[in-house]
């Protein structure tokens, strides 16, 4: 039993290095190959990403410039009604100090709409950009013969950066 155990320990050992020394034979002979994709490129510079970034503007430019009317509006009226305080009566002042406080209650629901709206459009054009990013880095690392590919590093050699292919493939 004993003899059994040891060399079941044995046999597992042996195997252990020699696919160490199989994987460092490739390592060595250049067998290994690695890949680098940088995502702040692909969102800042390919077309699929400049295209998303317009229709962005293009839809939510008209909402957000009527919030900055709304925002210039509701400061002329904040400073219109510090300016008459002094000559309002108590309920002159109630009265404007409800209108004021309803109106920016109300702008502060429709900021915080066009906020999560455009952050929600903004999740989902990323959602697709990453999506057609991650299929053409896997059709060229399929063809290319890549082992390794990956889009976050502190350092990697320029030789294995592949971004702007994916960005010239994403056109």
């Amino acid at each position: 039993m004993q003899v059994a155990k040891l060399f079941s320990k044995s046999a597992l050992f042996c195997a252990t290095v020699i696919s160490a020394l199989t994987l460092s034979t490739a390592y060595a002979e250049g067998g290994f190959k690695v890949g680098y994709v940088s995502l702040d490129r692909l969102i800042a510079e390919s077309a699929p990403a400049k295209k998303a970034r317009a229709t962005l503007d293009k839809e939510f430019k008209s909402r957000e410039k009527a919030l900055e009317r709304n925002a210039t509006s509701l400061r002329d009226a904040q400073q219109k009604y510090e300016k008459d305080f002094p000559n309002l009566t108590d309920e002159q002042r109630a009265a404007r100090e409800t209108e004021i406080g309803k109106n920016i209650e109300a702008f502060e629901a429709e900021r915080t709409a066009f906020e999560t709206d455009l952050s929600n459009a903004q999740n989902k054009l990323l959602q697709d950009l990453l999506k057609d990013a991650n299929n053409v880095i896997r059709q060229i690392a399929e063809k290319d013969g890549y082992d390794l590919v990956i889009q976050e590093a502190v350092y990697i050699k320029p030789e294995y950066d592949m971004t702007q292919r994916v960005i010239d493939q994403l056109k």
